[in-house]
């Protein structure tokens, strides 16, 4: 199918009532189980890669290797740079081929967050990338985010029209509740605050934090219509352990490609899961 951006995709999950994954990836052995995922699901999916990852594999070779990936699949694929806080990075993302990219100014006051998005969204709308905001400020730790419990500000619904008017974003962040990182054994989403999002929008609404959700919950998030929601943090942990794994199972085992291939195994076999979950198989 087609490398495409993410725009069309989300608003025709949010019309029909499933969720597009955003799926974290670090290296090639990642980036291909999302790929195998999607076509064994028969998934439209979203490849996201953090700013430490694009540092560590390059400007150029990120897209390079996606596209070809895309080009031999027949799913629909968009490559988003998840949580951009540094504009010179999202710029050169957005010039060296990403599809999409997310410009996260929640650190800033609202004023300040709709100047910086919005200039984003005018250099990516004219080189047709597409482009997710954020605004509230969602709490946990990823990457270089790191948001302390006293910090959360949860997204004002009647702001998130404004904003998406005022910026021209295609898709937005909103925080009800979820965090990055694992949850505790307690934790509280903001569902009625969801409800007043949707009931006011009427453009995609992305849901930061999903990993090690309850599935009841998810599932409850998905019934409001959001259209995309993020997988990172299950993604790493989940590597991290089967390369553990896998070497502790073969101590003498010196051939790294078949713990490649293990390692990837896992991670498809968990992103399929998520697919199964947002009710994205089969409708690519």
């Amino acid at each position: 199918m087609a490398y495409v951006n993410t725009k069309e995709m989300l608003i025709k999950a949010r019309e029909q009532k499933y969720v597009v994954g955003g799926f974290n990836i670090v290296n090639h052995t990642s980036l291909v189980a999302v790929f195998e995922a999607a076509k064994e699901n028969r998934s439209p999916v979203i490849v996201q890669t953090s700013q430490k990852t694009v540092l560590e594999l390059g400007y150029k070779v990120l897209p390079a290797i996606i596209k070809e990936l895309a080009d031999e699949s027949d799913v629909p694929v968009a490559m988003i740079l998840d949580h951009g806080t540094n504009t010179e990075i999202i710029k050169n993302c957005i010039l060296s081929g990403w599809s999409s990219v997310m410009i996260d100014g929640s650190s800033y006051p609202y004023e300040e967050n709709i100047k910086i998005t919005k200039k984003i969204v005018e250099l990516a709308h004219s080189k047709n990338v597409s482009v997710e905001g954020e605004l509230g400020h969602i709490g946990g730790k990823e990457e270089h985010i790191s948001v302390d419990s006293s910090e959360v500000l949860l997204t004002d619904p009647e702001k998130a029209v404004e904003f998406q008017k005022k910026t021209g974003i295609d898709s937005l962040a909103v925080a009800i509740g979820t965090k990055h990182g694992f949850y505790d054994s307690k934790y509280e989403l903001d569902f009625n605050r969801l409800g007043k999002i949707m009931d006011l929008t009427d453009f995609p609404i992305v849901i930061h934090g999903c990993s090690g959700l309850a599935e009841k919950d998810l599932k409850r998030l998905i019934s409001f219509g959001v259209s995309k929601m993020n997988i990172s943090t299950e993604i790493k942990h989940i590597y991290i352990d089967s390369c553990r794994q896998y070497i502790e199972d073969h101590p003498d085992e010196y051939e790294p490609v078949k713990k490649i291939s293990f390692v990837q195994q896992q991670v498809k076999d968990l992103v399929k899961k998520y697919m199964d979950i947002f009710g994205s198989t089969n409708k690519a």
